[in-house]
């Protein structure tokens, strides 16, 4: 018995030195994609939330198809994890959270980056794209020009907080729901929180209703 177990540990700290490789070389290539964007001209915010929930949907996927005695959240935890480490190695992003607001913003983007309470000002994060402002629902405002929301908290089940910033420049996806303010909800909207005399719905018909951002949700992941 104790040969056997030795055998499993001795292949379980194989693995794990390999995943330690695999880690340092892709910090590497993130080394190597910062390196590219400055020779281009292109250096700005390192944060793509279309990109990272992409990620995270596949990661997902594969865990239900591939790995599902593995826990979902915990994966998810871990990849996140893995992102907030890119980013602080790219230069940082500072996450401005409110005090109700900030225990979903440290589950959510990690032990890497930055944290600060939230100034009031969401103008601010318009030129700043290493900048996040995240807010409860019940605390959230719209967005002014050139700030918009780009994610909800948590990815999964019902949404507490709402994450600002700079509008990224990225492709949309196609799947992408769109957070609206609405007098009242219409059918086939998600509701996320019914204020005085509003709601906010996450939505794939916008209609002539005010659009606060445009993000994926891991909802009606496969």
């Amino acid at each position: 018995m104790t040969a056997a177990l030795d055998k499993i540990r001795a292949e379980i700290d194989a693995l794990d030195a390999d995943l330690r490789l695999r880690l340092l070389r892709r910090a590497e290539l993130v080394a190597e994609i910062g390196a590219a964007k400055a020779d281009n001209g292109t250096q700005g915010s390192p944060l793509r939330p279309m990109r990272e929930m992409q990620q995270m949907r596949a990661l997902r996927a594969w865990q239900r198809a591939e790995a599902p005695m593995l826990s979902e959240a915990g994966l998810l935890a871990i990849w996140r994890e893995i992102i907030g480490m890119a980013l602080a190695q790219q230069g940082g992003i500072t996450i401005a959270a409110s005090a109700q607001a900030m225990p979903a913003a440290r589950a959510h983007f990690g032990a890497s980056l930055d944290y600060q309470n939230f100034s009031g000002a969401l103008d601010a994060l318009a030129d700043n794209g290493r900048m996040i402002g995240v807010l409860t629902l019940a605390e959230a405002v719209a967005p002014p020009a050139g700030v918009g929301v780009f994610a909800r908290l948590p990815l999964i089940g019902d949404a507490t907080v709402l994450c600002y910033g700079a509008r990224a420049q990225e492709d949309m996806d196609a799947q992408a729901v769109s957070l609206v303010r609405r007098a009242a909800p219409l059918p086939n909207d998600r509701e996320l929180y019914q204020g005085a005399d509003y709601v906010l719905v996450e939505a794939m018909n916008i209609g002539d209703d005010d659009v606060w951002g445009q993000y994926l949700t891991l909802e009606d992941a496969s």
